[in-house]
């Protein structure tokens, strides 16, 4: 296991400008028929490069001013026996889960729970440095815990015992007792850790007095109609019908990942899954504003650590007007985005975990689409 797992992809991802962004006179059918044909193009490029090894994937572009509306997939969901690609199965949707995560905390701040603000020693005193982080940091993953997942003690026990079955405060034992549990000084950089999102699982499950399988079921799941997605607690099955996911982020040919390590290893920070399908309607009311306040909602899509790539948020992305996350996860890797600009979702997986994400294949699409203006 690489402890790289549930890495957001968006800080390494470079932008990639293929096309030049020269209009040609024609119909808008025309346009979108020569738009699709470019997507195809760039995307059966991806697949058939033989240094990046993707079996399959699975790709969703709606873009409801152009009058897009484009799935695609290519490839093998099975790689012994050479099945095709279906988009009707559910996959693994790894960190895209901490939107839901995040979510669910943002309600309970509207409802008065808890503030932004609050210090995390309010709910968990004897975490390190409780009394200087807020739960805003937790959220922006600018609190500086170290991310268990990075862990080499983490990774070789997953590896000795893959079906061991995790408790919450046992995966943050590993950042807590990590020398140093800090990346950097409280509040004074930003670093990817699931630490942060595994702590407001806890905190979410705390304030409610139930599990966070409930909350998100009840709060995102059952009521946008969703009947293919889920958010696992343990096990190592993945329910539903679905393909083989391969590799953990190097290519080891028959590497299969699917139902390998239980998936409590990654709880509130990356156990969910999905559909494509699903994820466009769940990622267009994430971004729409169906779960929070205007004002909280206002507060989500605007209050950003700024890249150059991109920003992270309060448990969100943002690329240009696209807000969403993406995912990765030993056998599974996605991206999934929605702009209220351009009115458009793109929903990208592959089923594997190597070094080329989905995010870089989403790039390609909105410089196909939009140009650098996106």
């Amino acid at each position: 296991m690489k402890n790289y797992f549930l890495v957001l992809l968006f800080l390494t991802v470079p932008f990639l400008c293929l096309y030049g962004c020269k209009k040609k006179d024609s119909t808008p059918a025309d346009s979108n028929t020569e738009l699709i044909q470019k997507l195809k193009a760039v995307t059966d490029s991806v697949l058939n490069a033989p240094d990046l090894h993707i079996p399959g994937l699975v790709a969703l572009v709606v873009d409801k001013t152009k009058g897009i509306s484009w799935l695609y997939k290519a490839g093998v969901s099975d790689i012994p026996q050479n099945l095709p690609m279906d988009p009707a199965y559910v996959f693994r949707i790894g960190s895209n889960t901490k939107t839901m995560t995040g979510t669910v905390l943002l309600q309970l701040v509207d409802e008065g729970k808890l503030k932004l603000e609050d210090l995390l020693s309010k709910f968990f005193p004897s975490f390190p440095k409780a009394d200087s982080i807020t739960i805003r940091m937790l959220c922006n993953m600018t609190s500086g815990y170290f991310n268990y997942s990075e862990s080499t003690a983490f990774t070789d026990s997953m590896n000795a015992n893959p079906a061991r079955v995790w408790l919450p405060q046992e995966l943050l034992n590993f950042s807590f007792s990590h020398d140093p549990v800090f990346y950097f000084p409280v509040g004074k950089g930003f670093h990817y850790a699931n630490t942060n999102t595994i702590i407001l699982g806890m905190l979410i499950e705390q304030l409610t007095g139930t599990s966070l399988k409930t909350q998100i079921t009840n709060r995102i799941i059952t009521p946008l109609g969703l009947q293919n997605t889920g958010f696992l607690t343990s096990g190592v099955e993945l329910p539903g019908l679905h393909g083989r996911g391969y590799y953990e982020g190097s290519y080891v040919p028959g590497d299969d990942q699917t139902e390998h390590f239980d998936i409590s290893w990654g709880w509130a920070a990356g156990s969910g899954y999905s559909t494509p399908y699903e994820l466009q309607k769940y990622v267009e009311a994430l971004v729409g504003g169906t779960f929070l306040s205007d004002t909280l909602q206002h507060r989500r899509l605007t209050d950003m650590i700024e890249s150059a790539a991109g920003g992270y948020g309060l448990c969100i992305v943002h690329r240009g007007s696209f807000y969403g996350h993406n995912g990765g996860i030993p056998g599974f890797t996605s991206s999934m985005y929605h702009s209220i600009d351009k009115n458009c979702t793109i929903i990208i997986y592959f089923n594997c975990q190597l070094e080329y994400p989905p995010d870089n294949l989403f790039l390609r699409y909105v410089n196909i689409l939009y140009g650098t203006n996106y």
